[in-house]
């Protein structure tokens, strides 16, 4: 049995090692890093767009089948709240160009503002869909369906520099100019080079980048938010964590790109008058916050959390006690790396069952007519039973991680039953062995 046992967690482990290797690699990768701490640095913005939405879903009268305003305090204000979310939000796309290009050109060691400026310029040229009788230009593509043209206009444009740079192929000003004046002149010509690519290819050739990729990308898009997927990416996180690697920052955040078009996606239909419950994507928000976020931690952690505090063991309940507070809002690392659940073999098992199922449960209830779906970005560290009435709008998903909960805990019981008679044996144990050695000292005595 015990053999048994051991080659089931040389599976898992040799399995964990085989995954978690290349994807430390992948996510560590300069492009990749760099794109997801682009979309971190604009998450304070996208936060606060979507703080402005939720009032304007309070204040509308156009939200929800009455006619009539949640708070009627808030009406006058509702398409002034709706335009402030169309300058933060919905422009996701025009601020990550200013970012990412800058942790790009940190990792290359790079001047981090000529590389910011040539992505936001760059990103421009690419975007414009088109000229209206005033002159003025299309911002539609700032939003979330410019995103992955950001990326790639952000990272090419700042590789065409570094090759001009590395080679030298600069106009060289005296040492005498300040530094600041020789770094503008000495961007000319890469910059020369960059704009006018990407005018050629945007104006001359009429080639909208923006509609091509996002076509290219639909069918992957559309069929990534699905139940399976869904349980996939948190099966492979869990399994992460569970051999004590963060599973958020190695896998998660991959699906940042994919979270935010949904994201953008659901709060464009809700302002166009869909009902919440009705919104297009049901893992809106992925990466940052949304389903998974919803239910993870509470099948996952916070079943233990209470197993510890009830607990008949003094290190349990003391650990349960350092650890609650944090875990109500979802910080984690005090029961994963303070009881262990990382490497323990008793609580593994369930560790990843939970947070998996868990998961898919909440998919099938969010994609029913009864729940809503999330339109605003929230904080991470949100509590979940608050994480979803304020991401959708609908009070009722604060059962959600109850029930997740409710899920975790009848997961858990047999292994933590086990777990404890392990440890009983253990310690039985250690008293048997110290009485034998002080019985010993006593005899010498």
């Amino acid at each position: 049995m015990d053999k048994q046992k051991k080659s089931i967690m040389d599976r898992v482990m040799d399995f964990t090692t085989k995954i978690s290797g290349p994807l430390g690699r992948f996510a560590n990768t300069d492009i990749i890093s760099s794109v997801v701490s682009g979309l971190v640095s604009a998450m304070p913005i996208i936060m606060i767009g979507s703080i402005f939405l939720i009032l304007y879903v309070l204040g509308s009268p156009d939200i929800g089948t009455s006619g009539k305003p949640l708070i009627g305090f808030f009406a006058p204000l509702a398409g002034k709240f709706a335009w402030m979310n169309s300058l933060t939000m919905n422009m996701m796309s025009l601020y990550c160009a200013i970012s990412i290009p800058y942790h790009y050109a940190q990792k290359k060691k790079m001047n981090t503002l000529t590389c910011s400026m040539l992505g936001l310029a760059t990103f421009l040229i690419f975007t414009i869909n088109g000229y209206d009788e005033a002159g003025g230009i299309s911002v539609a593509s700032f939003s979330a369906s410019g995103l992955f043209v950001c990326i790639v206009t952000s990272i090419v444009g700042v590789q065409i520099l570094k090759f001009f740079l590395d080679r030298n192929i600069t106009i060289k000003m005296p040492d005498s100019v300040p530094p600041n004046i020789g770094n503008a002149f000495g961007a000319l010509l890469p910059y020369a080079t960059v704009f006018t690519l990407a005018w050629v290819v945007r104006t001359i050739l009429d080639f909208d980048m923006v509609t091509w990729l996002n076509t290219l990308l639909e069918p992957i898009i559309t069929s990534s938010d699905s139940l399976w997927m869904a349980m996939l990416v948190t099966f492979i996180c869990l399994l992460l964590w569970s051999v004590g690697l963060h599973g958020d920052n190695m896998f998660l955040a991959l699906f940042t790109p994919f979270g935010l078009t949904w994201v953008d996606q659901n709060a464009s239909a809700l302002a166009s008058g869909v009902s919440n419950v009705d919104l297009p994507n049901v893992l809106a928000g992925l990466g940052n916050t949304g389903l998974i976020r919803l239910t993870v931690w509470t099948a996952a952690v916070w079943p233990l959390l209470l197993l510890m505090l009830i607990s008949k063991k003094k290190q349990f309940r003391t650990i349960g006690v350092t650890a609650l507070v944090p875990g109500i809002f979802t910080i984690v690392e005090p029961v994963i790396y303070g009881l262990p659940i990382a490497l323990n073999p008793y609580l593994m098992i369930p560790f990843i069952l939970s947070g998996t199922i868990s998961t898919g449960v909440g998919y099938l209830l969010l994609s029913t007519s009864f729940f809503g779906k999330f339109y605003a970005v929230v904080p991470w560290a949100t509590p979940p039973f608050l994480l979803g009435p304020l991401g959708t709008g609908d009070i009722k998903t604060a059962l959600i991680p109850f029930i997740s909960f409710a899920i975790g805990l009848v997961i858990y019981l047999p292994f933590w039953k086990v777990y404890n008679q392990s440890l009983d044996v253990i310690e039985q144990q250690a008293t048997e062995e110290k009485t034998s050695i002080e019985m010993v000292q006593a005899n010498e005595v």
